[in-house]
């Protein structure tokens, strides 16, 4: 594990936008990477919170190798597309 990257334990759920926000501190700056839900149909905050802490380590892999090749949005956000 990349040592400037760490991911902290704080996790936003976005019905509105379908959208899982986890976060992670990058050399001291705070990256929001998110989740796209819209291929799940979370009745509520605890069951998408759930999925989140089923897949937790994938997705936090797959951030981490994302920020190491520097692939922030125009927004300076993280975007993860793989689902599980």
């Amino acid at each position: 594990m990349n040592q400037a990257i760490q991911f902290i334990d704080r996790l936003e759920f976005k019905p509105e936008e379908k959208q899982l926000v986890f976060f992670a501190q990058v050399s001291g700056f705070m990256v929001e990477c998110v989740i796209d839900t819209s291929k799940y149909d979370f009745a509520d905050q605890s069951s998408a919170v759930n999925y989140f802490e089923s897949y937790r380590f994938d997705y936090e892999e797959l951030a981490e190798q994302l920020i190491e090749d520097e692939q922030y949005n125009s927004a300076g956000q993280i975007e993860l597309t793989e689902v599980f």
